[in-house]
């Protein structure tokens, strides 16, 4: 080889180096370029390839734990349980049974997937196969549907041991009540996503449902959990409890006692309202609506109809016009003011009683001249109505104002209303004598109960409530009461209530056990909307208030019963004031209460009550 050849060589040995190197080089550099965008895109994707590519986080929910609600005594009313239910996504049972049916060598014509699926379902479960198919045809397109609601555990086992693709089973939080339907009205009820729907559920939604938590994990492309750390891991904070005032006996004897009386006279419906004068605690209030036929019912609630925790509260919600019971308040008032003392004479005639501007006040009974006492006693519209005209008219007005007519009692209860006063620019002297008898206004029974409260205590009056507070802030201290009438004059109501059941309009409401003190009333039903105007003839609100024992009270009960049929009674004193007894009665007993009433008024009050049911 020549010296030339030999240095061409060389040359060419050179350059494939040098392009060696180069190319050596730029792949070098692309692999370094390319893990470098790698390890960007792994560290900080760019957001439009986050939904194509996923991603390896995950986050779960961790479901917080719904409070409880419990009454006044801890006894739980509404509380939640991790229940099981079997859910499938209707798409993928069709796209994989008809794999599954070719493996089989099942021809098409004879079945589809989701015949194939129900028998699979039915059969580990229990249930008609019918229903399952049922459920897939009607949900066909989802991705997610419930086909059965509630599974034992037993179940639940089962119908994971078909690993059938598309179905599978999950725990969920289950709303229980208990009690059923006692009080159910008040404690309400929550939705499929658990968020309260109505009555305490949703009064104190926020507090019972608590926050829910967040896991945090790695996956890998199987979607399996590979990390989890401590930092993503935020745990839930469960719901607080909730207590009532409410007791669930004396709830349950109120609603019992209440639905048998509605019943027993064929009334529309009925209210009751049980108090604890002490503290204000509402103890039981109850509601019934019936749908009689051949009536046209005044009072209706379409809500009810869903179920009946949906429906309105008419204790705070539909004002009624309280008639006779409504004078104790205006007696108290007129006797403290010193229209009248107890003992003084009031001058009636043995006939109607004509008002200064003419306007005829008639009674059931006319008595001719009697005492302030009696007035009450024998409710005597007649006296009421002189003892009005007595009165100025702002007097009249600072009866409603004094005992908390006309505002909400701020009890909790969704919808309350502030009742249906006369405002003083339209008063007037035939609005004077009408309220005087508990006419021309609607007050709401629990206003009612409250305001009769301050004749249980010392003339001193004490709010009603419903909740006793949230877990970690209970008010077991009652609220501050407020005085509105004299001790003197307070005790003075008293005794002349005790004669409206001794020697009154209330004589059938006696107790044998307890000395009660009370007021009967029965007021015509005011026409409603679109019916013209005024008053039923022969339809009625009859109602009966009553505190118990005499010397220390515990307790008011107030029973409204909505339009009873006439042709089986409607005095509220033969018609309300039973119920209001037996309610009385057995609360007192169950609260521990001695029995005040004299042996020998007990054989008294026993024969009346016998020959009463005798006839």
């Amino acid at each position: 080889m020549s010296g030339m050849e030999r240095q061409v060589m060389l040359a060419q040995a050179r350059r494939v180096r040098a392009w060696s190197v180069a190319w050596i080089a730029l792949v070098a550099v692309a692999l370094l370029a390319t893990t470098v965008q790698v390890v960007a895109l792994k560290i900080a994707p760019d957001p439009r390839l986050e939904a194509a590519a996923g991603t390896q986080r995950s986050e779960a929910r961790e479901p917080a734990r719904r409070g409880q609600i419990v009454d006044r005594r801890g006894r739980v009313l509404a509380t939640s349980l991790m229940a099981r239910r079997a859910f499938a996504d209707p798409a993928l049972i069709w796209e994989r049974g008809w794999e599954r049916l070719r493996e089989k060598g099942v021809r098409t014509t004879e079945r589809d997937p989701f015949v194939e699926a129900a028998e699979v379902v039915g059969n580990a479960i229990g249930v008609p196969p019918v229903e399952i198919d049922r459920v897939l045809r009607e949900h066909a397109d989802h991705r997610y549907v419930v086909i059965w609601p509630e599974l034992t555990e037993a179940q639940a086992a089962d119908l994971r041991s078909t690993r059938l693709p598309g179905v599978g089973v999950e725990t969920f939080p289950q709303r229980v009540y208990p009690a059923d339907q006692v009080g159910s009205q008040v404690i309400g009820r929550v939705g499929t996503e658990q968020k309260g729907q109505s009555g305490a559920e949703l009064q104190h939604d926020v507090a019972l449902a608590g926050t829910d938590g967040t896991l945090g994990f790695l996956r890998d492309v199987r979607r399996r959990p590979l990390w989890i750390d401590e930092r993503d891991h935020r745990p839930s904070q469960d719901g607080r409890d909730v207590r009532l005032a409410l007791d669930l006996v004396v709830q349950e004897i109120a609603e019992r006692q209440l639905d048998a009386a509605v019943k027993r006279y064929n009334a529309g419906g009925g209210r009751a309202v049980v108090m604890d004068v002490e503290t204000g605690d509402i103890l039981a209030i109850a509601d019934v609506l019936r749908s009689r036929r051949g009536w046209q019912e005044i009072a209706t609630d379409p809500q009810r109809r869903i179920h009946v925790s949906l429906g309105r509260n008419r204790n705070v919600t539909d004002p009624y016009e309280p008639g006779s019971t409504f004078k104790p308040f205006v007696w108290a008032v007129a006797t403290e003011q010193g229209i009248f003392r107890p003992g003084t004479t009031v001058s009636l005639p043995n006939g109607p009683y004509r008002t200064r501007f003419g306007r005829m006040i008639r009674d059931v009974k006319y008595t001719g001249p009697v005492s302030w006492k009696t007035v009450l006693v024998k409710s005597l519209n007649g006296g009421m109505a002189a003892a009005a005209e007595r009165m100025s008219f702002s007097q009249m007005q600072s009866v409603l104002e004094r005992f908390g007519f006309g505002r909400r009692t701020a009890v909790g209860i969704p919808g309350e209303s502030e009742g249906l006063l006369t405002s003083p620019k339209d008063w007037t002297k035939y609005t004077q004598t009408s309220v005087c008898m508990g006419h021309e206004l609607g007050v709401t029974p629990v206003q009612m109960v409250q305001a009769f409260s301050a004749f249980c205590r010392d003339g001193t009056m004490v709010p009603a409530r419903l909740t006793l507070g949230e877990e970690g802030a209970e008010r077991d201290f009652p609220p501050p009461s407020r005085r509105v009438i004299s001790e003197a004059v307070a005790l003075s109501a008293r005794e002349a209530m005790e004669g409206v059941l001794t020697e009154g309009t209330g004589r059938k409401a006696q107790s044998e056990q307890y000395r009660m003190f009370g007021k009967s009333g029965t007021a015509q039903l005011p026409r409603p909307k679109g019916q013209g105007k005024g008053y039923f003839e022969d339809r009625y609100v009859s109602s009966f208030i009553a505190g118990a024992p005499f010397e220390h009270p515990r307790i008011v009960c107030l029973v409204v019963i909505d339009d009873p049929d006439k042709a089986r009674g409607h005095f509220g004193g033969s018609v309300a004031g039973p119920v209001c007894r037996d309610i009385v009665d057995e609360t007192l007993e169950y609260m521990g209460v001695a029995p005040d009433q004299p042996a020998q008024r007990r054989e008294q009050v026993a024969a009346l009550r016998e020959d009463t049911e005798r006839h």
